[in-house]
């Protein structure tokens, strides 16, 4: 369930030493081989749009640097986090390595350089390339990335690494917090800047966020100040049992005294969605067929007395507080009234040398 988690596999990187002149401008004529940096190149590209372009010429770079590296160089934070195949809200322009000596200038447009002592438990090696863990490199992104990128990458990251399941969540939570515990406790060893910033970040992660949008839309609720949401929050409804992407139930006193619920649902148009009893459904706006299904699915969520469910678009996300005053606008007003954002969830990316 959710977008897939699986290590990316390089392209075999050529440096220009390895073959002749006329060699290589053949290949390039002849659509073979692409100059992706200077001095090295790879097998031409397929994806020509989007993403998996983006994607696709990230892995081209971080194999082309591989061929050079030195002094013990590995592949960390936003690269580490592609090689592993977690979720990030944007593709890296360029590779990112940690080594133990101090960065210098050279390289600096097309290779970022971090210093930091790695031990042996902080690296592993996919596709044949050093990188650090999966657990260092939450930690790494949660330190240096802007709260809500870092953020895709721990869901994603934790996701991975405890197997999280919708419906094993009571027999996974012993091993969500201890996977947490085990994070935080990275967090405070070695130097540098941004720790409070990654505490925040790892506290706030939910391994049960089934897709990198699920988790730009949580944190746009906790930065600012709202309870953290149930991640895929079950609907029991007369048509049978829906998912939620994020929801709330809150217990409302009436000016009678009498007592409600409301419940606020959120949910992100574009991402696959489970209906009752059929496992994974195509994405919505596929077919027809989808589109009615989704249209029921939701018709009979809002049927539920008390419960408000509101959609939003990648658009959306991308004005934050916009968003949030959407959402806010269904909320309680005892809710509002206790608003408290969080400064460390807020704040922009650490600054860094390069």
């Amino acid at each position: 369930m959710g977008l897939e988690i699986t290590p990316r596999t390089v392209p075999t990187a050529y440096l220009s030493s390895e073959l002749s002149r006329s060699a290589a401008r053949a290949a390039i004529a002849a659509g073979e081989l692409a100059v992706v940096r200077r001095g090295a190149l790879v097998p031409a590209p397929t994806a020509t749009t989007g993403w998996a372009r983006d994607e696709e010429r990230a892995l081209a770079m971080i194999a082309s640097a591989g061929r050079r590296l030195r002094n013990g160089a590995v592949f960390s934070h936003a690269s580490a986090a592609l090689l592993h195949g977690l979720w990030l809200w944007s593709v890296p322009e360029v590779p990112e390595v940690t080594q133990r000596s101090r960065p210098n200038a050279h390289g600096a447009h097309t290779l970022r350089r971090h210093r930091a002592e790695l031990a042996p438990k902080d690296v592993t090696t996919v596709s044949d390339l050093r990188v650090t863990t999966i657990e260092r490199t939450i930690v790494d992104c949660a330190r240096r990335m802007h709260p809500r990128d870092a953020l895709v990458v721990a869901d994603s990251g934790m996701r991975a690494l405890v197997g999280a399941n919708r419906f094993r969540r009571t027999d996974q939570a012993d091993a969500v917090e201890y996977l947490r515990d085990r994070l935080l406790g990275l967090v405070g060893q070695g130097r540098g800047h941004g720790r409070r910033r990654a505490r925040a970040v790892i506290q706030a992660a939910d391994p049960y966020s089934e897709s990198p949008m699920e988790t730009a839309l949580r944190w746009i609720a906790v930065s600012r100040g709202l309870p953290p949401p149930t991640t895929q929050l079950q609907v029991r409804t007369r048509g049978g049992t829906f998912y939620a992407d994020l929801g709330w139930r809150w217990r409302v006193s009436l000016p009678d005294g009498t007592v409600t619920f409301i419940t606020v649902l959120l949910e992100y148009d574009g991402e696959l969605k489970y209906l009752p009893g059929s496992g994974l459904v195509s994405s919505v706006g596929e077919s027809s067929a989808t589109v009615v299904a989704e249209k029921r699915r939701e018709d009979l969520m809002r049927e539920v007395p008390g419960t408000v469910v509101l959609r939003f678009s990648r658009g959306e996300l991308n004005d934050p507080a916009a968003a949030f005053a959407r959402l806010l606008a269904a909320v309680p007003r005892n809710v509002r009234a206790d608003l408290r954002p969080v400064a460390e969830l807020l704040a922009g990316p650490a600054r860094t040398r390069h």
